[in-house]
């Protein structure tokens, strides 16, 4: 009877202390409520790659700690070739660095490379531009677009490729979004996702001998020797329900763009066509050509669409937080239609035509890619961060916008021709 006794009552200390314990657990975890948040603003970006680099790189130029940044960007650079499936050896690498550079680190999954591998990335990271504190937050380059939609991030810098994967279901027509600057005009459901211009990131261009622009078209690419008789095209191809390779996550976009298709997706689009017969066809995304042109690969026509990084906003935070606002203009997003741009736009192209050749068949011309007649109708007109909703208006000013526009194809058309002039010197 004793032993029943003892066995109760340590059964009901034990149920006292595990209440205990959780209802202080709920003390440490629960914020007080006149706790506030170490920032004014919140950012998503990926947290490895060319992007995140690019970024910190300009908020070097905003004001940031030029140190701490070269320190992260040399981890990072490091990060690829320190990557493995052993998750102890990527443990290692993080500790390893711990004492090089501000502690902003993770260890999380590289899900494009095949073996899935344990990599070393960018977690999180504030820094003063001006009078704002910025969070900077690393994560899955399509999580940007969904942090937005959730409501639970101030602004993101993501790619066209991937906010159309995750929010093409608002707009209501995703085929016609070819460029950024049609995506907020084709908005037909309610969201505050607003696409307010392009970061302008750039990179090294070899080729060039200088900057350019990371711009990246969504291509068909092809294996030599298929059958000459009949044009590679998404309309052709549509219409006889040919087999295309596209990379998983795009399968959607393709899909809802051309139903007819016979969509398989896969993990790497260029490896599927290699390994396919002659002939066989994929979509990918393309900004060089580089690895296309070593594989001897064709590119065809004109892209499903062109992307490049990009500053998508909450509109409705951006509205109600003047920290917020204050900090996206000095971001300075740029217009489509911007003098800076057509200038980086001509330089992208041409890169591309002089590294491809022959290699892009039915290649258009500058001019076209950069802007179609049909474009302007379908919403690829000017705006500004002043913009009622960042989008054009089909009454005001339409007549204005549409001269802008006619005129600035003529400007890349130009740009483009003084590329070609300085090369024949």
């Amino acid at each position: 009877m004793e032993i029943v006794q003892v066995k109760a009552r340590l059964f009901s200390l034990i149920v006292s202390l595990s209440t205990l314990i959780y209802n202080y657990g709920d003390l440490i975890l629960t914020p007080s409520s006149d706790q506030k948040p170490t920032f004014d603003v919140s950012c998503a970006v990926p947290r490895t790659g060319r992007t995140l680099h690019n970024f910190l790189s300009k908020l070097k130029r905003l004001g940031a700690d030029s140190e701490e940044i070269e320190q992260i960007l040399k981890v990072l650079s490091a990060s690829k070739s320190r990557s493995t499936p052993d998750m102890q050896e990527a443990l290692n690498f993080l500790q390893e660095i711990s004492t090089e550079a501000p502690p902003c680190f993770s260890i999380s999954i590289d899900r494009k490379r095949n073996l899935r591998p344990y990599r070393l990335g960018f977690l999180g990271y504030e820094w003063k531009i001006g009078k704002t504190k910025l969070r900077v937050e690393g994560e899955e380059p399509h999580n940007g677009s969904s942090l937005i939609k959730l409501d639970e991030v101030d602004f993101t810098v993501v790619g066209l490729d991937e906010l159309l994967s995750m929010t093409q279901h608002y707009l209501g027509d995703p085929t016609r979004v070819t460029k950024w600057g049609m995506y907020n005009y084709q908005l037909a459901k309610p969201t505050s996702i607003r696409v307010a211009g392009s970061a302008m990131l750039t990179s090294y261009n070899k080729l060039l001998g200088g900057e350019v622009q990371d711009m990246v078209g969504f291509f068909l690419i092809s294996k030599k020797g298929g059958s000459r008789r009949s044009t590679i095209d998404l309309e052709t191809l549509s219409k006889h329900g040919r087999h295309v390779f596209v990379k998983g996550r795009y399968s959607g976009i393709v899909m809802a763009a051309y139903p007819q298709l016979q969509v398989e997706p896969v993990e790497d689009v260029e490896d599927a066509v290699m390994n396919g017969e002659k002939g066989s066809v994929g979509l990918e995304i393309v900004q060089s050509g580089n690895t296309l042109k070593s594989k001897g690969l064709l590119l065809h026509g004109s892209p499903l669409f062109l992307s490049e990084s990009l500053y998508v906003v909450d509109y409705d935070r951006f509205q109600q937080n003047p920290a917020l606002r204050k900090l996206v203009e000095s971001l300075n997003p740029v217009g489509y239609f911007e003098e800076e741009r057509l200038e980086n736009f001509s330089r992208w192209y041409y890169a591309l035509e002089q590294n491809l050749r022959e290699s892009w068949v039915q290649r258009p011309s500058v001019d076209e890619l950069f802007c179609k007649t049909e474009d302007i109708d379908f919403g690829l007109r000017p705006y500004r961060l002043r913009t009622r909703n960042w989008k054009p208006d089909d009454r005001y000013l339409r007549e204005e916008a549409i001269s802008l526009a006619q005129i600035s194809r003529q400007k890349v058309l130009k740009h483009y021709h003084e590329l070609h002039k300085r090369d024949d010197l």
